[in-house]
Parts: structure tokens; C-alpha cells; sequence
């Protein structure tokens, strides 16, 4: 992971750090969502760095809302089409977008 850790990730989900059951899942997880939000983003890892110094707070929040959104919802539990609520993902990293 490029800026998630587990320890952020286990804090969002209040997910207790000595606890290693998940430490895989999560790190696989954790790595798609930094994925997908470069490719949203239209940047890389650098180029956000390069431009801000760091990661933003409100991209690293973002990925932990995704995460622990995924962790919430791994599977699927009815027939009905669930889908998470992105207005808050939209609200931090649309301002980061690269257009």
C-alpha cells in the first residue's frame, strides 16, 4: 500500500491491531481501493506527492471510508443490487481530480 496502513485501516474499522485474521484481506483491499482512486483521480502515486508533499488527508480518508465500506459489505446479501454511498468518496477527492 502506498498510504494506507493497516494500523489506519484497523482504526477506521475499529478492528483491534493485534488481531492478524484479516491482516491479508485487508492489505489486498486496501491496495485496490489506493488502485482505483489513482485511476478516478486521472494522477499516480508521484504526482501527488510531487504536487502536495504528500498524499491529501482528504484522499487517505477516502480510502479508509472505502475500505471500511468494503469490509462492511464483502458479499452480496440479498438479490437487490447494493451499492455504497459514494457522496462523501465524491466529496474528498473530486477537488484532487486531474482534468
Amino acid at each position: 500500500m502506498k498510504w494506507l496502513t493497516l494500523t489506519l485501516i484497523k482504526q477506521q474499522i475499529r478492528m483491534e491491531e493485534d488481531f492478524h485474521d484479516e491482516d491479508a484481506w485487508l492489505e489486498a483491499t486496501g491496495e485496490s481501493v489506493e488502485d482505483s482512486i489513482l485511476q478516478v483521480l486521472g494522477r499516480s502515486y508521484d504526482d501527488l506527492v510531487e504536487q502536495y508533499g504528500k498524499v491529501p488527508t482528504p484522499i487517505v480518508h477516502a480510502s479508509k471510508l472505502l475500505v471500511a465500506e468494503f469490509y462492511k459489505n464483502r458479499e452480496v446479501s440479498s438479490a437487490q443490487k447494493q451499492e455504497p454511498n459514494l457522496n462523501s468518496f465524491d466529496y474528498l477527492v473530486k477537488p484532487f481530480m486531474k482534468l
